[in-house]
């Protein structure tokens, strides 16, 4: 069930790579931990929803390079 208002809270336990992860999303974005998080949700929502059979997501760089990204 999604509910597209309000908030939910969720609690999970992250791995210290998980950790330092989140804190240099935070520091590049400036999104406190709340937003960072969100963002990062959907946005491996969003990959999933494009890749392949085979896990992997194909991206076009602007210099016409073909990067392949294998996702878990």
């Amino acid at each position: 069930m999604s509910d597209l208002g309000g908030l939910t809270r969720h609690t999970f336990n992250a791995t210290g790579r998980t950790s330092r992860s989140l804190d240099a999303l935070m520091a590049a974005s400036g999104d406190n931990k709340t937003d960072a998080i969100n963002g990062a949700l959907r946005l491996a929502a969003t990959l999933l929803a494009y890749a392949r059979e085979d896990s992997t997501v194909h991206v076009l760089a602007p210099d016409g390079t073909t990067h392949v990204v294998h996702l878990p």
